[in-house]
């Protein structure tokens, strides 16, 4: 795995909350969908440094989902890598609009050869 990969690498990943991202029972950005934001943002925090035969799958998240963002929000995911162990990642990713804290996560994932997922 390259060196590179270390700890203080960091990701960030905007999306302004449409009509997919919302919760099927209440007009509000849905959890599953603030899971997404955060392994998008913990993926580009490390994706130029994999090689080509490389890539990512996320295998635990442990979120809270804290606060509610509306359509036409504007949502940043920002995540940290805080550990690396081998070829397992650990992230500290944080969702906010604006000032407000929408969710905190633990992110784990692993580095896989990409031709482990093709079948």
């Amino acid at each position: 795995m390259n060196p590179a990969i270390r700890p203080g690498l960091v990701g960030e990943v905007d999306l302004t909350v449409s009509d997919e991202h919302l919760a099927p029972h209440t007009p509000k950005f849905s959890t599953p969908a603030l899971v997404m934001l955060m392994e998008q943002a913990s993926f580009a925090a490390i994706r130029s440094l994999l090689d080509d035969s490389q890539t990512v799958v996320g295998y635990e998240v442990n979120v809270k989902h804290l606060a509610p963002a509306g359509v036409g929000s504007r949502v940043t995911g920002r995540s940290t890598l805080t550990d690396v162990s081998g070829n397992r990642l650990r992230f500290e990713v944080v969702a906010q609009l604006g000032n407000l804290v929408l969710g905190t996560a633990e992110h784990k994932m692993a580095v896989v050869p990409q031709s482990a997922l093709e079948s």
